[in-house]
């Protein structure tokens, strides 16, 4: 079971679109450097639909190569593709790297149907050894699990669930269902926000994009919440919310950027069509000054890097 906090980590390019290779290690070293449990590649933060599949598996050698030499973290590559072959291909190949989990979404674009979905996981689960994590996904596959296909997928083997929108009703039922039947199966909530409710639920482990730009701020409020320190851990969440509100000026992977420029490192590009604000835009400072305020609050040392986007 993974307990702590995994990243939906971006995914770095050079400013002609270009996979940065160099910097996307920097990145993956620098956060489990500050505590994070884990990554999850190629997903919707890291632009797994508009990558080939093979720079998604030089991402998920990248982040082979790091991981061993942080004992204990976790790696889940996402597979997931438009069709069932190409996700079948990912899959196949991310099976030789001997990952804790392999996830992907529904096939996306198209309005599929239950059984299509169920036939796709299947396809996958049949592929590779590799233990398979279901997508709850629906803003970007227009499909949203259910109870009865969830207990269907169990059924043939999927191992867990990553929960995007956090429906509590749906996210309550899964877990309830496989405790109370001792089904070996994982829940993971898709986002930091909803932690300690569902925590105190039993769920013990998030997908947080913020670990992006701000791992201290998770990592205090995982390390708070697992020692049983609630006073520490209701603050951290609070800081961790009133940051996360004003990081949600723009989609979140161009936020992570950012937030990772208003800090002081060198951040390159999104892929096209997504865009940086301009460098001159005052939401790089606006940030920073936010980032400290949250630091201050928890009494943490904000690092400064020294790529001086923000002039004083």
């Amino acid at each position: 079971m993974i307990n702590g906090s995994l990243v939906p980590n971006i995914t770095f390019f050079d400013e002609s679109g270009k996979l940065d290779l160099d910097l996307n290690s920097w990145h993956m070293k620098w956060m489990f450097e500050k505590g994070s449990n884990g990554l999850f590649l190629t997903g919707s933060y890291g632009s797994g639909p508009l990558m080939t599949i093979e720079e998604r598996l030089h991402i998920f050698k990248a982040a082979k190569d790091i991981a061993d030499s942080f004992p204990g973290r976790v790696i889940i590559p996402h597979v997931g593709c438009i069709d069932t072959k190409t996700t079948q291909e990912l899959a196949s190949a991310a099976d030789e790297f001997g990952f804790y989990a392999m996830g992907s979404v529904p096939p996306f674009y198209y309005k599929h149907s239950e059984p299509i979905v169920f036939n796709f996981y299947k396809d996958i689960i049949e592929k590779v050894e590799t233990p398979v994590f279901g997508y709850n996904n629906p803003g970007t596959t227009r499909f949203t699990f259910s109870l009865s296909l969830v207990h269907k997928l169990q059924d043939i083997g999927l191992k867990g669930i990553k929960d995007s929108p956090l429906d509590v009703g749906f996210v309550s039922s899964v877990y309830y269902d496989a405790k109370l039947n001792n089904k070996d199966f994982e829940v993971i909530i898709g986002t930091s926000k909803g932690w300690l409710p569902f925590y105190y639920m039993g769920i013990r482990s998030m997908i947080a994009g913020m670990n992006n730009y701000a791992p201290e701020i998770i990592n205090e409020l995982v390390e708070a919440t697992f020692a049983g320190d609630v006073a520490r851990s209701e603050k951290a969440y609070v800081v961790m919310m009133d940051l996360s509100k004003k990081m949600h000026f723009t989609e979140s992977t161009i936020a992570s950027h950012v937030g990772l420029y208003a800090r002081g490192f060198y951040a390159g590009f999104p892929r096209k069509p997504m865009l940086l604000p301009s460098f001159e835009d005052p939401i790089y400072k606006e940030i920073r000054t936010a980032m400290q305020k949250s630091f201050t609050d928890l009494d943490l040392p904000l690092e400064i890097g020294d790529y001086e986007l923000i002039k004083h």
